[in-house]
């Protein structure tokens, strides 16, 4: 399938609406999309909490923040095989069912086993649900809007979340946790049990995957996303910690993290709004620049007059551009191959990589200074965009090949 770079579309043309473009079927993608995302976009508070309740050693502490992680990375790395087989409204409920019973019997649970088993095992679920979600988003018609508007979504469902955890006492905070997943879970199950799409947009359903023709694009995408998760798991994992080390207080430094997370909804509508009218290099390109640029000035965060408003600028600019460009990884990723199969891999390569970067991030965390850490940001940001700048050409290269082939 060859994908165009105007603004109108991903998919496939249809010449008349069908049920996977209606306004409240994209909201169902959605709010799946981001619910199942809970652990992730809520992992401060999540960390915190596991700390203020159960006092466990740094090391059980990030296993509990990674099981969520893996078990979706785990999901996602099969859903290739089942994704485009399997009955979707079917398994939305199955997925969104079983992901509720699990954060219900996390609550009241202060042991580090059972909780372990539980949010590994609600990781696999809400995998599988994210995979669907995901895999629909880009079978719409405007599949360019809709996942800047996923990424808005994330965000609100985040800021909210951080917010009314964080002014829970604290022995209550790990269930307030759970139970906010909960407020949002139960109404999202309930509208896609009628209202989530039974079929997905016209794709070829038939055949195994041709790994061989989707090597080289494939592996660029998955190496981009990978190295890009990494970089996020590892240094911003750790933003706290630079601020604290350049003079900012803890005060400071959570208002600078909040307003960031608000100001990065202009990044995310940005992507819904422009789409691909500016194609997918240059908003590479320019998210580049600017993420590369944005490391560098952390590492001389200390050495500014006005160290607070640096960090707030500078922040802010970071999760502007992070916001805006995952849109433009999610459709490199859904360029890779026809049958829309491919696209469940940016979710493996992305929770793997988070998973683990926090203990990446820690490795590089040298004599009490975090300037390591910041420069491992900023080669890996830059082998990132290389990455995906490569299954860009490699893609192009294809298109051409196949128009040659056709005219000969």
């Amino acid at each position: 399938m060859r994908h165009d770079n105007s603004s109108t579309a991903l998919g496939p043309r249809a010449t008349q609406a069908r049920d996977i473009d209606r306004p409240v079927t994209v909201l169902t993608l959605l709010l799946v999309a981001s619910v199942t995302e809970a652990i992730f976009l809520l992992l401060p508070s999540f960390v915190g909490a596991l700390g203020d309740v159960l006092h466990l050693s740094a090391d059980r502490t990030g296993l509990l923040g990674s099981a969520d992680l893996g078990g979706i990375a785990i999901a996602t790395a099969t859903a290739p095989w089942w994704l485009r087989r399997s009955p979707w409204r079917a398994t939305i409920r199955v997925a969104l069912t079983t992901f509720l019973a699990l954060n219900l019997l996390c609550l009241g649970v202060a042991s580090f086993a059972p909780l372990l088993v539980l949010r590994l095992l609600a990781g696999l679920s809400a995998g599988a649900a994210f995979a669907v979600a995901l895999a629909g988003i880009v079978d719409t018609q405007r599949a360019d809007r809709n996942t800047g508007l996923m990424v808005c979504m994330q965000i609100v469902f985040g800021a909210l979340g951080v917010y009314a955890i964080d002014i829970v006492p604290s022995p209550w905070r790990l269930d307030a946790v759970y139970a906010y997943i909960l407020v949002w879970l139960i109404p999202t199950l309930a509208l896609c049990w009628r209202r989530f799409p039974e079929n997905p947009g016209d794709r070829p359903h038939g055949g195994a995957l041709e790994w061989r023709k989707l090597a080289g694009r494939g592996s660029a995408a998955v190496a981009g996303a990978g190295l890009y998760f990494l970089m996020v798991g590892a240094v911003w994992g750790y933003l706290e910690g630079i601020a604290r080390e350049a003079g900012l207080s803890l005060d400071e430094t959570g208002a600078a993290l909040s307003i960031g997370l608000v100001v990065s909804l202009v990044g995310s509508a940005a992507a819904a709004l422009s789409g691909l009218r500016f194609g997918r290099v240059w908003p590479l390109v320019i998210t580049a620049l600017f993420q590369v640029g944005s490391l560098y000035l952390l590492t001389r965060l200390g050495e500014y007059t006005h160290p607070v408003l640096a960090f707030y600028l500078i922040n802010a600019v970071f999760q502007i551009f992070w916001s805006y460009v995952i849109a433009y990884f999610i459709l490199i990723f859904n360029d890779v191959d026809a049958s829309g199969r491919f696209v469940a891999f940016y979710g493996t390569a992305m929770h793997s990589t988070l998973a683990v970067g926090p203990y990446v991030g820690a490795l590089l965390f040298v004599n009490g200074r975090h300037a390591p850490l910041l420069w491992f940001g900023i080669i890996t940001v830059i082998a990132c965009y290389t990455s995906f700048l490569l299954a860009v050409w490699l893609g192009r290269t294809r298109d051409v090949m196949q128009r040659a082939q056709v005219r000969t």
